[in-house]
This record gives structure tokens, sequence and C-alpha cells, in this order.
């Protein structure tokens, strides 16, 4: 159960990565930054849940 849930926290952190939020340096308004990584973090949960 551990593995499970600890693979699907990697996955999203790999999409997130993919969006270029994590990988480097944020150089946007810092008051977005937490809603924007929850925005991606949405949209990499929803693409996981609904796969096309």
């Amino acid at each position: 159960m551990l593995a499970h849930t600890r693979q699907g926290t990697l996955y999203v952190i790999r999409c997130m990565k993919v969006f270029h939020v994590l990988k480097g340096v944020y150089r946007h308004r810092r008051r977005r930054f937490a809603l924007r990584v929850q925005l991606i973090a949405a949209l990499c949960n929803l693409t996981r849940a609904c796969p096309s």
C-alpha cells in the first residue's frame, strides 16, 4: 500500500517537472506560485485518473 501511494506521488512530481514548475527557478510572482502548483497538480491527477 505504501509503495502504491509513493508511486502515485512520484508520478505527479514527474508531471509537474514536465510543466517546468519544479524543475528550475520560479521567476514569476510569488503570491501565485501556490495556485499554479495546485492547478498543475490537478491537471496531472486528472490525466492520471482519466487516461485517453
